[in-house]
């Protein structure tokens, strides 16, 4: 499927997180509607890297509703639908493929075939929308094996909340700080 891109000032900005869950692994979360992909670079780096032999701008990432599109910087005016656990349509010999566990949430992760890694020492790459789901269930964004109970993390404003369970209230997630939702402990970080 292909269509006419939208201009880059018709979402709101990328804002860039790790997410360190005990146990479980290292995660970015990356927050707005469009993300810019490439390989590693010192200079111009896109919102999303890969250490692979990719250009420094690949392509990008766009959220449109609950669909995802990917746009090459060869072709930036054309578009094509990204399916659920399907490989990017990057050239290069690093595999990613985008992940949509459970219908209830837009949210979207991205995994790396090894050996290749993801840039900021992460594990994987979460395209933020309304809640992330954290647990060992296959429905949920970032699976973490010794977890019973899913936990949801969520974002309001300027501040994270996190909860385990739909009986628990949230709380919140301090920049910085190592919390505790009961079994799970996270840092919340920067990126």
């Amino acid at each position: 499927m292909s269509a006419n891109a939208t201009s880059p000032n018709d979402s709101p900005p990328t804002s860039r997180w790790r997410l360190w869950i005990d146990g479980c692994g290292g995660f970015l979360l990356v927050t707005g509607d469009r993300w810019s992909v490439g390989g590693q670079s010192q200079e111009n780096q896109a919102d999303i890297c890969v250490r692979a032999d990719w250009p420094r701008r690949a392509g990008t990432i766009q959220r449109i509703g609950g669909d995802y599109f990917w746009s090459d910087t060869r072709a930036p005016d054309q578009r094509q639908l990204i399916s659920g656990n399907r490989p990017l349509p990057i050239p290069g010999s690093a595999t990613v493929t985008m992940l949509l566990p459970t219908p209830l949430s837009n949210t979207a992760t991205l995994a790396l075939q090894p050996p290749h890694r993801f840039s900021d020492h992460v594990d994987g790459v979460v395209l933020f929308d309304a809640a992330l789901l954290v647990g060992a269930q296959a429905d949920c964004h970032i699976r973490c094996h010794p977890m019973t109970e899913r936990a949801v993390i969520t974002r309001r404003g300027e501040k994270w909340l996190g909860k385990i369970g739909l009986s628990s209230d949230f709380k919140e997630l301090p920049v910085g700080n190592r919390i505790t939702l009961q079994s799970l402990a996270i840092t919340l970080e920067k990126a």
